[in-house]
């Protein structure tokens, strides 16, 4: 069903297992510095309107890569399921192969590009010129 050779395969799953250990890495630090950097901790005990403005800020940054990284933890999993399903590399909307080529620069690659487009027009409408 998948044009993708034994080497390309092993290739991505390699580069799926590599980048899947640096999000866990990743995320298991931020959620350590959300502990150890509390508002009590970012403000030192000085508080003002701007120190407690710059404390949510950090907060929020924190927040936001943590839920970024885990979101790509989850397509991780997602294109490793597709890999032990033999569907890996097959665009969900067409069934058309995805080129090696876009496998490797978005190993977690769902879509032909062509349907990448068409999903994301659909979801954002505004983008359309």
């Amino acid at each position: 069903m998948t044009t993708l050779t034994d080497t390309g395969r092993a290739h991505l799953t390699s580069t799926l297992d590599q980048r899947e250990q640096v999000l866990r890495d990743e995320i298991r630090a931020g959620l350590t510095r959300m502990r150890v950097e509390g508002y009590e901790d970012l403000l030192s005990g000085a508080s003002d309107a701007g120190d407690e403005s710059l404390a949510s800020l950090i907060t929020d940054i924190t927040n936001a890569e943590v839920v970024r990284d885990a979101t790509e933890l989850k397509d991780i999993f997602a294109a490793k399921a597709r890999l032990a399903a033999s569907t890996y590399g097959v665009c969900v909307d067409c069934d058309a192969p995805i080129p090696y080529a876009r496998l490797v620069a978005y190993p977690t690659a769902k879509r032909c590009l062509a349907c990448q487009q068409a999903h994301e027009e659909k979801r954002n409408p505004a983008r359309r010129s």
